[in-house]
């Protein structure tokens, strides 16, 4: 008889053990693994979903996710995003707005991909709509030896909150972009300035008259809240492997 009772609890727990759990509810859902209930006392009270927060990207980089780990959440602290894990990059699911306009267009993406494979992604979260016949990007070569100036469609409007991506001429095909230019020529010591047509800089990637090495085979995406600014700050970026090119088309500020 015990034999028999010690059987019927093995296989009542391996029953319970692979079949669908749930949290404030005795009738979970068949196709879930897991079903969470908002409340547990008939809808008198009800609460939230608290997915794992970390203080930062720095944090959130140690959790090192690999390819089989895709769908991963989390929410980083110091951008108030909530991230999920696409199994190559942290793609933003949705940013908690500050509601303050930047003061004006600034590069979001910066893509230094394999041979021709270069794009630079403008964003313009002003809260008004932008002429980019005032605008103009500046790229400086090996510290300075060589430049181009680069001019947008004559007569594009920016809306506010949209993106404007500019390519290489022979760049891939999978990089979807309003304008190609065969002058958006850079490796990884070039810095590239966002500027005003009169030539004044708003915003820029690496620093004219320096070669050094600093963005080289990677894609480097502007973290939101970060507008423009005359100086590159490097912590102000997301960094992805060479030739992502996911990112490009949007922007969160």
């Amino acid at each position: 008889m015990k034999n028999v009772l010690l059987a019927v609890i093995g296989l009542f727990i391996s029953t319970s053990l692979f079949s669908q759990v749930g949290i404030g509810t005795l009738t979970p859902s068949d196709a879930s693994m897991l079903d969470v209930s908002s409340t547990s006392d008939s809808g008198v009270t009800y609460k939230g979903f608290m997915p794992p927060r970390v203080p930062s990207n720095t944090e959130r980089d140690m959790i090192a996710p690999t390819v089989t780990d895709v769908g991963l959440l989390v929410f980083v602290e110091s951008t108030s995003c909530l991230q999920i894990w696409s199994g190559t990059a942290w793609e933003n699911v949705f940013c908690n707005a500050t509601g303050v306009a930047a003061s004006d267009l600034f590069i979001s993406e910066y893509v230094e991909g394999s041979s021709n494979n270069k794009a630079i992604e403008i964003a313009n979260f002003t809260g008004a709509t932008v002429n980019l016949d005032n605008y103009q990007l500046f790229l400086s070569r090996n510290g300075g030896t060589t430049s181009d100036v680069i001019t947008f469609n004559t007569g594009f409007m920016l809306a506010d909150g949209a993106v404007y991506v500019i390519k290489h001429a022979s760049a891939s095909g999978a990089i979807i972009a309003n304008q190609t230019d065969s002058n958006l020529n850079f490796n990884g010591n070039d810095a590239l300035v966002l500027q005003t047509s009169a030539g004044v800089n708003i915003d820029a990637i690496g620093t004219v008259g320096d070669a050094t090495v600093y963005a080289q085979d990677v894609t480097l995406q502007k973290q939101p809240t970060f507008g423009p600014s005359s100086t590159y700050t490097p912590a102000n970026f997301d960094s992805f492997p060479v030739d992502t090119f996911t990112g490009l088309g949007s922007h969160t500020y």
